[in-house]
């Protein structure tokens, strides 16, 4: 037993199946058209990329940036405030005992 002839192979098959689905007409300078339009498409210039600054910007905006961010400055700022009153009441504690021990200090009325 011989399989079916397949449909490519079909001539007559072929030609009504064209028939049955002809190819649309193209409106008039439908050519004209596309052409003008990857022109206008490559003539256009693409948007400027953020520059570098923008970027932090937006990424520190960011709620969990941000957070972070807010809660580094505030450990920084207490570690400086410590260390800077640490410095202060040193020295002011050397400057009451060089006074204590000075012969040349005064007594304040």
């Amino acid at each position: 037993m011989q399989p079916p002839p397949q449909p490519d192979h079909d001539p007559t098959l072929r030609a009504l199946l064209r028939a049955a689905h002809p190819a649309p007409t193209l409106p008039p300078r439908f050519q004209d058209g596309v052409w003008l339009r990857i022109d206008r498409a490559k003539r256009a210039t693409p948007a400027a990329a953020p520059s570098w600054w923008e970027q932090l910007f937006r990424t520190a905006v960011r709620p969990a940036y941000a957070t972070a961010g807010l809660a580094a400055v505030m450990i920084a700022g207490t570690w400086l405030g410590l260390r800077d009153g640490n410095t202060r009441a040193a020295q002011s504690d050397r400057t009451r005992y060089l006074a204590a021990v000075s012969p040349f200090h005064r007594a304040t009325p």
